[in-house]
């Protein structure tokens, strides 16, 4: 599975396509009073879609992200128990489909993993190619020290379960602020939607106020810059609202 990736449901494409056109309509209208606005609709579409997946790819990371932490504590658990690597592998396969069911993301590739390594594939190379496909930053870290513990002939176990410690201490960080954002989000998503809502206001209430604004090179220009800068507005929004650790 390539996580990098989304593919959306036909579902998930008709949605897409109906915002983007209510979208097209409600800026044509509110910005330049005319529905020949509609002709940006594939624009519209281009950019939702986009967004859409960018989002969805997201929370695929996330919740794969989650999944291979309670994975790796079983690992390591089971390799203080005295299990060897392989054997470690399979006991922590076993608690993570108890834990997120069999038909979780991390559950699969484990189970690719186990597989592989029955054929005699290493199990370095296996996490690898996993790791590559992810483009998580933890578990390329992990694995990157994993191979390199494997090696190393060092304190295996030790170097594992502190690995372990260090990648759940940094994705409880990355909750805890997730969590303390998850109001200034919904901040964000209502004072974004506050100037269509002033917009439609004026246009119901002064539309004689508001019509000098439609029909000339000058009012158009005008609304055109405060468009730009109201889309520019909410990608700084969330530039800002969106924290890596």
């Amino acid at each position: 599975m390539d996580y990098s990736k989304y593919k959306m449901s036909f579902k998930e494409k008709a949605l897409v396509i109906m915002v983007s056109i209510f979208a097209t309509f409600v800026i044509a209208y509110l910005f330049y009073d005319s529905m020949w606005g509609i002709i940006f609709a594939p624009l519209f579409i281009a950019i939702l879609s986009r967004l859409y997946r960018n989002s969805k790819i997201k929370e695929q990371k996330d919740r794969l992200t989650r999944e291979f932490i309670d994975f790796l504590k079983n690992v390591s658990t089971a390799l203080i128990a005295g299990y060897s690597i392989e054997n470690a592998w399979v006991e922590a396969q076993k608690e993570l489909g108890l834990l997120h069911g069999t038909k979780s993301l991390m559950y699969k590739e484990v189970s690719e993993m186990n597989r592989a390594v029955t054929i005699n594939v290493p199990i370095e190379a296996v996490l690898e190619k996993f790791a590559l496909r992810t483009e998580v930053d933890d578990i390329i870290s992990f694995v990157e020290i994993f191979s390199f513990a494997k090696r190393s002939g060092g304190d295996f176990v030790g170097i594992i379960d502190s690995t372990t410690n260090r990648i759940c201490q940094k994705y409880e960080t990355y909750r805890e602020i997730e969590v303390s954002l998850a109001s200034k989000r919904m901040e964000q998503k209502i004072m974004n939607g506050i100037p269509i809502f002033i917009l439609a206001y004026l246009r119901l209430t002064s539309a004689d106020y508001m019509q000098v604004l439609y029909g000339n090179i000058m009012g158009i220009t005008f609304m055109t810059v405060c468009l730009v800068m109201y889309g520019g507005a909410i990608f700084l929004s969330e530039k800002i609202i969106n924290i890596s650790v």
